[in-house]
């Protein structure tokens, strides 16, 4: 028992000295009450045992507390003033000295506290440190103007008032400016006071515009009319002072989140991008756009750039795995404001989903590059290894049964035959001879030509601007022939229109049209590669058929894949 009694953390004798010395600040003012005369000694020493208050509970959190340790000194400043007061005179007019000594202290003793609570106040060079003393000179100077205006304007009472009155509220400030972690910038609380008062001056303006009116016209109760004048005037005219405040908030730090329309604005052109590695651009620009950032930038994998001293990073992590990294310029050099880091914190999941998409999509184009790669060098296999082979192979048994024909022979002159026809089907499978020289307009000229005599007239009307990426040229090219093919076979076509265009916008356009029974299109084996390959690549197939007008295959692709 007594072990775990003594394991309990108690109160720090700090923490008792400040109450001690609260309690002991409260007792001139409560005494003061028992007097007949006017209170005003009292009233100028009950504001001083709320810095005691604020004190104890500093001290609480920080026995060592310095700033803890003055204000608690400064609950004592009430006992100090009576004990001169009381000490000195006959004890009928005890109270009237105490009264006469506050009236002629003034605004010292306020000014006193101030200076002791700037003693204790830590003060750095960091941007918190600074917004604690703009707060702390702020409210000094407003203390002080008020104390010495309300003694010279309205009396010892007013004074007394507003000393005390001030006091409870230094207090209450200096615990928060203490304790905080963060503090906003001194003019945004000074821009919701201007909306609350333009508020409410323009409120008791049309309050009192009706209320002279009605008194001037002679209307029942005009008072009441121009309250509900002011009112109404006001519940009217804060829409647009709150609106005025969020949009000046935006400005400085973006909406915090974002919205559908915003995300359709950044996204709107991602169709025409051939590179996905532009979603990470516009990744971050949701981030700029949503958390105020000079400038924000995405990168994958672990390495980040070299980035000036302010900039801030965050990493992007999937499954345990990291996959990128956000980096960040703040418009202010000691970085992002707390609600800025808040809204970027709020997007990095999305974010880092974003990235492992890209990341992911990036690896598949490595494979289907290392994939065509390798179909290449299948292909210069087979063509020049295997090829001569098999020709070598079916010269030499075709010499043989010249000389001497035996059935053997024959069938084995047959079969490689057969394997040399089987080879060349392959080879043109992987890359249609045609587009050797690369010429894909030639190319599909030839193809056209090839269906002279045998079929429908076929037209070609070709405007490549630019070379095509091999793998978009056979693509085109087996389009092309799949729809020419599928004319000749099952539309009973007598014309053939193929029209063939690269665009600014670095797209390639297909259009196979034809004036054959048209209806409706059945992909079948042919189609339904042709439509996957073009998925593939980042573009599309279609292929519509109406009755009596033809049938049309349009392809679109892009120009180049992504590096």
């Amino acid at each position: 028992m007594t072990d775990s009694v003594a394991a309990q953390p108690g109160v720090s004798r700090a923490v008792v000295g400040a109450a001690l010395a609260t309690a002991a600040g409260v007792v001139p003012g409560l005494l003061g009450f028992n007097e007949s005369v006017v209170p005003t000694g009292a009233l100028f020493g009950l504001g001083w045992p709320a810095l005691g208050i604020a004190g104890a509970l500093l001290l609480d959190r920080d026995p060592g507390s310095r700033l803890g340790r003055a204000m608690a000194a400064l609950a004592l400043v009430p006992v100090g003033v009576a004990a001169v007061a009381l000490l000195t005179g006959d004890a009928a007019a005890r109270w009237q000295r105490v009264e006469a000594a506050w009236e002629w202290l003034g605004a010292g003793p306020v000014v006193a506290a101030l200076a002791v609570v700037a003693w204790g106040v830590d003060i750095a060079a960091d941007r918190l440190s600074r917004r604690r003393l703009v707060w702390l000179v702020v409210w000094s100077a407003g203390l002080v103007g008020a104390v010495l205006a309300a003694s010279l304007g309205a009396g010892p009472q007013a004074a007394a008032a507003v000393s005390t009155l001030g006091l409870w509220g230094m207090a209450g400030l200096l615990y928060r400016l203490a304790t905080a972690r963060e503090l906003r910038p001194v003019d945004e609380p000074l821009l919701d006071a201007a909306v609350a008062a333009a508020t409410l001056l323009f409120g008791a303006a049309v309050g009192t515009v009706v209320r002279v009116g009605g008194l001037r016209a002679g209307f029942p109760a005009p008072d009441l009319s121009g309250a509900f004048a002011a009112v109404v005037s006001a519940a009217l005219v804060l829409p647009a002072g709150l609106w005025l405040r969020r949009s000046v908030l935006q400005r400085r730090y973006g909406p915090g989140t974002l919205s559908a329309a915003d995300v359709e604005q950044i996204t709107a052109d991602l169709h025409s991008q051939t590179d996905v590695r532009e979603l990470l651009a516009k990744a971050a620009a949701m981030v700029a756009a949503a958390s105020g950032h000079e400038r924000v930038g995405l990168v994958l994998g672990a390495d980040v750039p070299d980035l000036p001293p302010h900039w801030v990073l965050h990493p992007l992590v999937v499954g345990g795995d990291r996959v990128g990294t956000v980096y960040l310029e703040p418009r202010h050099p000691e970085g992002p404001e707390p609600r800025q880091d808040r809204a970027v914190r709020q997007l990095l999941p999305t974010v880092a989903l974003v990235a492992k998409a890209v990341s992911l999509a990036v690896e598949a184009d490595h494979v289907r590059r290392d994939l065509t790669r390798e179909r290449a060098r299948i292909l210069g296999d087979l063509h020049d290894g295997l090829g001569p082979m098999l020709v070598g192979m079916s010269m030499r048994v075709r010499a043989e049964l010249r000389h001497r024909p035996t059935p053997l022979l024959e069938t084995l002159a047959r079969d490689l035959a057969d394997c040399r026809g089987d080879l060349r089907g392959i080879v043109s499978g992987l890359t249609p001879s045609a587009l050797d020289d690369g010429d894909l307009a030639g190319a599909l000229h030839r193809l056209a030509g090839s269906f002279g005599g045998q079929g429908p007239a076929v037209t070609i009307d070709s405007a490549l601007g630019e070379r095509l990426a091999p793998e978009i040229a056979v693509a085109v090219y087996r389009s092309v022939a799949e729809g020419i093919t599928n004319a000749l076979r099952h539309a009973r076509a007598g014309r053939v229109a193929v029209d063939v265009r690269t665009t600014p916008a670095g797209r390639v356009l297909v259009d196979v049209t034809d004036d054959g029974a048209g209806g409706a299109v059945v992909f079948g084996i042919g189609l339904s590669s042709l439509r996957r390959r073009a998925e593939e690549l980042g573009g599309s197939l279609h292929v519509a058929g109406t009755p009596s007008v033809g049938t049309r295959l349009h392809l679109d692709l892009p120009a180049r894949r992504a590096a």
